[in-house]
């Protein structure tokens, strides 16, 4: 068994005085991580420090720009890819607005792969959330049945859904053995992205 790994770079472009910010913003991360590693500072300073860094780089990488850039880049791959070998996708985004944008983006590219019907449609978004959440997110909270048909369609070779976003949702135990395209867009390491990548390792 072998897997192949590709790196694609998402450029974001800057303005200066956002180019300044942002080193700031970076030397006051090392200063958080160095006395996170130090134990310098109580449980709670570094938790929302923490916080304050995961919300920093949530912004950067949901940045529109970037993520438009990412969703020319995935369906230009994807097409590719299919050539080679018939099959479906797995997308990894950082947060569930990211998961949103990102289909939005994807959809503005490939607007036949968007469907409101679950049954039908190219691409999904899989999520949890409520009726407090945002609106734009509401299209794609579903019940865990409505998940779960979704999930069935995933693993069906036949049927035309081919990628299926997601945040944390389906990285462990989720056995569809014609997925063999993983794309990780989100921080991720040690168990979690072996589990994650053990998604779409089995031979086809």
């Amino acid at each position: 068994m072998r897997i192949y790994y590709e790196s694609h770079l998402a450029k974001v472009r800057l303005k200066e005085e956002e180019k300044e910010e942002l080193d700031q913003r970076f030397d006051k991360v090392m200063e958080d991580a160095a006395d996170y590693e130090t134990g310098f500072g109580d449980e709670d300073e570094l938790s929302e420090r923490a916080k304050a860094k995961w919300t920093r780089r949530e912004a950067i990488v949901g940045n529109r720009q970037r993520v438009e850039n990412v969703a020319r880049d995935l369906v230009v791959h994807f097409k590719e890819r299919q050539k080679v070998f018939d099959g479906k996708g797995l997308i990894v985004a950082m947060s569930r607005r990211i998961c949103v944008e990102l289909y939005d983006a994807i959809v503005t590219v490939r607007p036949e792969w968007h469907d409101e019907d679950d049954a039908k449609g190219a691409i999904k978004v899989i999520m949890t959330g409520s009726s407090a959440d945002h609106q734009m997110m509401q299209p794609h909270i579903r019940s865990k049945e409505a998940r779960k048909a979704i999930g069935e369609r995933l693993k069906d070779p036949d049927d035309p859904l081919k990628l299926v976003i997601v945040r944390d949702m389906w990285l462990t135990g989720f056995d569809a053995p014609c997925l063999h395209t993983f794309y990780v867009d989100k921080p991720m390491k040690g168990h979690n992205l072996m589990q994650a990548i053990a998604r779409v390792n089995r031979v086809y």
